[in-house]
């Protein structure tokens, strides 16, 4: 895989999510123009372990499962993690991600009763191409999960789309 400079995440950029639902979707919007509005993409196609990997697997409509619903901090990063913030995160997780030029976070259980619309805060511009994420992520001082969690998503651009883990659904935390 070769690193490719620049194009990476703004840098300093969060993105707060109050989810209802048990995940967090990250997709760009060319990658979801398939899915009807007001459609039920989460029971149709989008709740099997094999309909969800598919989609990882692409890095189209890629989920990842919180363990909890709550809030949410995306805080966006380039490049990857440095070595010892990797070994001591408490939870951190392996994504891919095809990016058209913008990257839009979202509650699972949109895809409930899904609308194209989104509000502006809740994506980033990104310059168009492949990344590899790595995502990291400690238990909040409280101790449950999803209070005011805080969750560095690093994004590197790479040529290739990266081998990630391909059984059951991408778990970062829970």
């Amino acid at each position: 895989m070769e690193d490719r400079s620049g194009g990476g995440a703004p840098a300093g950029a969060e993105i707060v999510l109050d989810i209802a639902g048990l995940g967090v979707l990250i997709y760009s919007p060319s990658s979801a123009t398939h899915i009807g509005e007001g459609e039920d993409y989460l029971a149709e196609r989008y709740w099997a372990a094999e309909d969800v990997q598919r989609h990882v697997q692409a890095g189209t409509v890629v989920a990842f499962a919180t363990g909890s619903p709550g809030r949410f901090v995306l805080r966006l990063r380039d490049g990857y993690p440095s070595r010892g913030k990797l070994q001591a995160a408490d939870f951190k997780l392996r994504l891919g991600l095809r990016c058209d030029g913008a990257v839009v976070f979202r509650d699972l259980y949109d895809l409930m009763d899904w609308t194209a619309e989104f509000p502006a805060e809740q994506s980033a511009q990104l310059a168009p191409g492949i990344y590899h994420l790595m995502l990291c992520s400690d238990r909040p001082a409280s101790g449950t999960l999803g209070d005011n969690q805080v969750v560095d998503v690093y994004f590197q651009a790479v040529d290739d789309f990266p081998a990630l883990a391909s059984d059951g659904i991408a778990t970062l935390c829970g």
